[in-house]
């Protein structure tokens, strides 16, 4: 886990149970087996050092070179249905810290996401490119393919989870091209919906509050930014919490509309 050892996140505790799982005597037996043939696998006594060595590869002048043959022999390597769940942990593990660093990435493009719900995500597209025919017939480049994979489906969830917030909505009916009256035409309605979400109590007045400074009055970022104009992570936590809400009423909204067409038939 490294740096991330006190991380919480789903990534993180599936690395912590394999890695758990791996020093026992009996996954010990199985790593020996899997590797007694191999003379390149056959340098690294546990499936841990084997982890490690991968992880060190990026940091050495030819390991890009060396994790691909690492990549070649364990996926050439005659494994039964059943030896299959236990090389899988071992890819896992080779592959979190990649599937780390793209959720890390995905979040601050889309800080309004859970970490959890693009962990979660991660995890599971990462085992789908594991277990990818195509993947594993490849001779090189494998980290390159995990990452892109990675990167490619969480922007893809991302932007869909985005498009269904009332902000990706008020971009789309007011474009920041329109004139100083619009821009103005829009606060006030964008007002008058806030005021009737207060009225219904779907938002606090506090939440109410925050929306107006966000998006209207644009005076948020005073007092909450850090020494280099870096957002509190309580605030962000605050923001993620207020646009789940939104979205909730957005669908609820949504849902009550399409009943009231279909019972109108």
């Amino acid at each position: 886990m490294g740096k991330h050892s006190n991380c919480t996140c789903t990534i993180c505790g599936v690395e912590k149970y394999i890695r758990a799982e791996l020093v026992l005597p009996g996954s010990q037996a199985r790593y020996c087996q899997l590797v007694t043939d191999n003379s390149l696998l056959a340098d690294f006594p546990t499936a841990l050092d084997l982890v490690a060595k991968f992880h060190a590869c990026k940091d050495a002048r030819d390991g890009h070179s060396l994790s691909d043959r690492i990549l070649v022999r364990l996926l050439a390597s005659p494994v039964t249905p059943h030896d299959w769940d236990y090389l899988e942990w071992i890819l896992i593990l080779l592959f979190t810290p990649t599937a780390h660093a793209v959720v890390r990435h995905v979040s601050c493009h889309y800080q309004f996401l859970a970490r959890e719900d693009l962990s979660q995500l991660a995890l599971t597209t990462l085992i789908q490119s594991l277990r990818s025919k195509s993947w594993q017939s490849q001779r090189s480049h494998f980290g390159y393919a995990v990452a892109r994979s990675l990167r490619r489906r969480l922007f893809q969830w991302a932007r869909g989870e985005f498009q269904a917030t009332s902000q990706f909505a008020a971009k789309k009916m007011f474009p920041a091209t329109q004139m100083a009256e619009e821009s103005f035409e829009r606060n006030a309605i964008l007002r008058h919906f806030l005021d009737l979400c207060q009225e219904k109590a779907y938002l606090t007045p506090d939440e109410i509050n925050l929306l107006i400074d966000l998006k209207l009055d644009e005076t948020v970022e005073a007092g909450i930014s850090g020494p280099n104009g870096r957002t509190s992570n309580p605030f962000r936590q605050k923001v993620k919490r207020l646009m789940t809400k939104l979205r909730r009423v957005a669908i609820g909204s949504k849902n009550k509309s399409r009943n009231k067409t279909v019972s109108g038939y």
